[in-house]
C-alpha cells in the first residue's frame, strides 16, 4: 500500500506589512543549531502585534537571533533599538537579561518575503522603540492579550540542550 504525503497549503493568516506596535511576550533559548556558518548557538524573540487577524486574534511574529551581543550582531542592533540608546560597556559586561524586555512596548516593522517556491512569510526587519503620545518612548503603555503562552510554561517545552545537535 502507498504512503503518499502531500504538502497542506499553509492556511494561517498572514500579518500585514508595516509599522506595528507590540509587546515581547518570550525570549526562548534554542540552544545550539546547524546554519550555513556552522553550529551557532540560537534564540527567538517572540513579538505580539496590537494589529489583529479576521478572528481577532493578535498577530504573533518571532525572530531569531544568534546568541551574541558583538556590535555586527543583529541581537545588539535590535535590542539598541528597542531600547532607544546604545549599551554601555558596563551592561555589556554584565550581560543583557532579555527576561527583564517580556512585557515591554515596542513597535516592530513587519515586511513580506517570498521564498523559492512561492510562499510568502511575514518578517521583522526591525523593532524599535515605542512612543508615547507625547513622544516619549513608553515601555509600558501597552498590554499583552493575555492568549500567548510562554514556551517555557508549556506542558511539551524541552530544555535547549535536547535539542543540542551533539546531544540529542
Amino acid at each position: 500500500m502507498p504512503l503518499i504525503v502531500k504538502e497542506e497549503p499553509q492556511d494561517f493568516p498572514l500579518c500585514p506589512e508595516g509599522l506595528f506596535a507590540a509587546v515581547l511576550v518570550d525570549a526562548v533559548d534554542l540552544g545550539e543549531q546547524e546554519s550555513k556558518f556552522g553550529t551557532k548557538h540560537k534564540l527567538s524573540l517572540c513579538f505580539e502585534t496590537q494589529q489583529h487577524d479576521e478572528d481577532g486574534k493578535p498577530f504573533i511574529l518571532v525572530k531569531r537571533y544568534t546568541w551574541s551581543l558583538h556590535e555586527k550582531s543583529n541581537l545588539r542592533k535590535d535590542l539598541e533599538r528597542f531600547r532607544g540608546q546604545k549599551f554601555t560597556q558596563s551592561e555589556l559586561s554584565e550581560g543583557v537579561d532579555l527576561e527583564t524586555y517580556i512585557g515591554l512596548s515596542c513597535n516592530i516593522l513587519v515586511v513580506h518575503n517570498e521564498v523559492e517556491d512561492g510562499k510568502v512569510y511575514a518578517n521583522i526587519e526591525s523593532v524599535l522603540p515605542y512612543k508615547s503620545a507625547k513622544g516619549k518612548i513608553a515601555y509600558f503603555e501597552l498590554n499583552e492579550s493575555g492568549t500567548y503562552q510562554r514556551v517555557i510554561e508549556r506542558p511539551d517545552y524541552k530544555k535547549p540542550e535536547e535539542f543540542a545537535l551533539n546531544g540529542a
